[in-house]
């Protein structure tokens, strides 16, 4: 008997604009439903995995290796929530092609507040920046589009996000 297909949660959007800490608020909402739920962070995620550059085919390469990590463990019946910047088409279409289950969530950010949350100084004083240096593809059809500028804002997106999941 092979196990029911896990569920792909991918937040995107550029630095800066809280898709980790609202992952994690997503995560522990998805545990109580599904044990079986893991949390992949980008900047975890780097650090595990080796460090492969911020040139845009280095981001390819390391926004390939989180899409096939994810689609891996919902094939296995896990529930997966992935917090990376990684705005390409090419991967928000493998995530669809590969995830029986995916729920896609682009999260906005003012510029003000993303230049006020620009704590690694990306904005100010980074190279290889995506939506400075790189153009950003950002999803063509998500699920959901969040503006994300305030705390009470990560609440309600992460209620948001949960009510979506559990549909699925």
């Amino acid at each position: 008997m092979r196990a029911k297909h896990g569920l792909l949660v991918w937040i995107t959007g550029l630095a800066g604009t809280g898709k980790t800490l609202l992952a994690e608020k997503v995560y522990t909402g998805l545990c109580r439903q599904r044990p079986n739920t893991v949390h992949l962070d980008g900047d975890v995620m780097r650090t595990i995995l080796g460090e492969h550059g911020h040139s845009l085919e280095d981001r390819k390469k390391t926004a390939r290796i989180y899409a096939r990590l994810a689609a891996a463990l919902t094939r296995q019946g896990i529930t997966v929530v992935v917090s990376t910047i990684s705005l390409f088409h090419e991967i928000h279409a493998y995530n669809a092609k590969n995830n029986a289950r995916y729920v896609e969530v682009l999260l906005r950010v003012d510029e003000e507040e993303l230049l006020r949350r620009n704590k690694k100084l990306l904005y100010t004083r980074g190279r290889n920046v995506m939506g400075i240096h790189q153009r950003p593809e950002f999803p063509k059809r998500p699920a959901l589009v969040l503006e994300n500028n305030t705390r009470a804002q990560l609440s309600q997106n992460a209620r948001k996000i949960l009510t979506l999941s559990m549909r699925k």
